[in-house]
């Protein structure tokens, strides 16, 4: 910043002693400055468009990650409830086989006690 205050003063004690009148060295001043506030306003312009280019490429990059990570989660979550589904089926199917077995007992016991009548 102290460099770009030097090089302006150094320019402005350069047209303010040039051997000109006051009107060209006013013109030329304006002229130099609206120079330099252009090439200001082109250097602005394309740091923000570095800049938006960029954050488009990280937001991009961020939104990338998101879909795998979501699409893993999704995997894993499928897989946690196939097993889980899986392990469910077969407490079922115990359940079943042991219900079934008892209701067997039951019946032969009811049958023994039956016999024992007789």
């Amino acid at each position: 910043m102290s460099f770009l205050r030097g090089v302006l003063t150094g320019l402005a004690i350069g047209y303010l002693t040039a051997p000109r009148s006051g009107k060209e060295t006013r013109d030329k001043l304006t002229k130099n400055v609206n120079d330099l506030q252009s090439q200001w306003e082109e250097g602005v312009a394309q740091v923000k468009s570095q800049v938006d280019k960029l954050v488009g490429n990280a937001e991009a990059q961020a939104n990338q990650f998101a879909n795998k990570a979501e699409n893993k989660f999704d995997q894993y979550k499928k897989d946690a409830q196939s097993t889980y589904n899986k392990e469910q089926a077969k407490a079922d199917y115990n359940n079943t086989i042991d219900n079934a077995a008892d209701s067997a007992k039951a019946g032969v016991n009811n049958v023994e006690d039956a016999l024992k009548l007789y």
